[in-house]
């Protein structure tokens, strides 16, 4: 499975599903401190701003929208 992370806050989509293996396509986050700490933990996954502005190629195909506003 791939899911898309939007409005990630510290992602706690990649903590609670890590033992899942699935595969995350990207995080997206708009304010500096998460923005912050999730390249500091996750470098190895795209980190897109305002989620609004993801276009429907940008990532893949995923299977799983996950938000937490």
């Amino acid at each position: 499975m791939r899911y898309l992370s939007v409005c990630s806050g510290i992602e706690a989509a990649s903590v609670a599903w890590k033992d899942l293996e699935w595969e995350c396509a990207a995080l997206s986050e708009i304010e500096k401190f998460p923005r912050d700490l999730l390249k500091h933990h996750y470098p190895d996954y795209p980190l897109h701003g305002d989620f609004t502005t993801i276009g429907k190629d940008d990532y893949g195909k995923c299977d799983v929208l996950v938000g937490g506003t």
